[in-house]
């Protein structure tokens, strides 16, 4: 006989966060703890599948408990060769759901909870389908604003080694040096290559990277 679905769920873990020094901000988002077939979860998804997850929409949406308790009543199959991420969208594509997320589902990283985070403009083109927001920085005169796709950025969040450097440092060294690229019609390596050319590892101050997945509901 099948154990029954306890429902409930559990907050999710709060992360130690001093805003006043250099962070690296991970995971990027955490999620609240689930009962299921009489255990308690407390799903790991990953960064990148934690987007995929997050952004993903379909016509037909669930709650995330109704999802993940589906999932698991259902064996949670391929989790052992897929990891809990990809095993968990993979169902949700099977079936053609999206999650109905609310507010209390998950908690992005503290880091992107502060007042000063940039953020996307609605009508800038350059930022759809993108789900952080670089500060832009001012270098030989010009604002520039860099667009970062979410892999890149999730590499940089992640690196594992390197000479730690200050992002926006960072940001205004390449900018500086895309700028001696366009008089030479030369092509310029996207930012994260350049980065790992040089050997560095960014770390974040407050205010220096936003994080906007989708509005969700209370």
């Amino acid at each position: 006989m099948n154990k029954a679905t306890i429902h409930g769920r559990i907050p999710t873990q709060e992360i130690d966060f001093d805003p006043n020094f250099h962070c690296r901000p991970n995971p990027i988002v955490t999620f609240a703890s689930l009962w299921a077939q009489n255990t308690l979860w407390s799903p790991q998804f990953g960064d990148r599948h934690s987007l995929l997850l997050l952004r993903r929409q379909m016509p037909k949406k669930v709650s995330f408990q109704r999802a993940y308790t589906g999932w698991r009543a259902s064996g949670a199959k391929e989790i052992n060769e897929l990891g809990e991420g990809r095993a968990f969208l993979r169902w949700l594509q099977k079936y053609e759901l999206s999650v109905d997320w609310k507010k209390r589902d998950f908690n992005p990283h503290p880091y992107f909870s502060q007042n000063n985070c940039p953020t996307h403009s609605p009508n800038d083109e350059m930022a759809k389908g993108l789900s952080f927001a670089v500060r832009p920085v001012n270098v030989a005169g010009r604002n520039v604003k860099l667009y970062v796709q979410d892999e890149d950025m999730l590499s940089l969040l992640n690196m594992p080694y390197g000479q730690e450097e200050d992002f926006l440092e960072l940001v205004m060294q390449y900018v500086a040096q895309r700028f001696e690229w366009e008089t030479w019609r030369a092509p310029a390596p996207p930012f994260l290559d350049w980065v790992v050319s040089h050997g560095k590892r960014p770390v974040f101050m407050q205010g220096q990277l936003g994080f906007s997945i989708l509005t969700v509901s209370c």
